[in-house]
């Protein structure tokens, strides 16, 4: 059972690799958002949308990793 698994988890980034790809997007867009809220008030309007998109991106890409992760992806 456990060796089967293991072959699995191997393949498994073939099979995924538009989804691993739109994950790494999504990670290097969630960097800049961070260094882009980072040099801004912390009460000023941009940086409260700034906050929420990044919020937003990270769910996305939470939602990728669970999906691969449930092989639905």
């Amino acid at each position: 059972m456990m060796v089967r698994r293991s072959v699995q988890e191997k393949s498994l980034p073939l099979l995924v690799w538009n989804e691993q790809l739109e994950i790494d997007r999504l990670q290097a867009q969630r960097s800049e958002l961070r260094a882009r809220i980072a040099v801004l008030r912390p009460h000023s309007h941009k940086r409260l949308e700034l906050e929420f998109r990044l919020r937003m991106v990270t769910a996305r890409q939470l939602e990728l990793q669970a999906a691969i992760e449930r092989g639905l992806a």
